[in-house]
């Protein structure tokens, strides 16, 4: 899992956003952020939640866990790769798993 402090310069990057304007749009104080890029603090819920609204990404995936920047999750992404005979063959092992689980 990567670090809030990696995901938010990533995201900071990618939205062609600075730290300052980071702050004016979530109402985030300014030092925090920086604190925050920096890997001196990890924010708390309130101030993800504004980052990541501020950013427009998800508030999970800020936090670093596997989803993709918008929130979808990647085993989906992959799934839906597949054609529809392996998601049925992918579907069946699946309830196998889960079958033998149960007992």
């Amino acid at each position: 899992m990567e670090k809030i402090s990696t995901r938010l310069a990533e995201a900071l990057k990618t939205k062609g956003m600075t730290a300052a304007e980071l702050a004016r749009k979530s109402g985030v104080d300014k030092g925090s952020i920086s604190n925050y890029l920096k890997d001196k603090f990890i924010p708390k819920q309130f101030a993800i939640g504004a980052m990541a609204k501020a950013l427009n990404v998800s508030p999970a995936w800020l936090m670093g866990y596997d989803v993709t920047m918008d929130g979808e999750e990647l085993i989906q992404i992959e799934f839906d790769k597949l054609n529809e005979l392996n998601k049925a063959k992918l579907m069946a092992y699946y309830q196998a798993l889960l079958d033998t689980q149960e007992g």
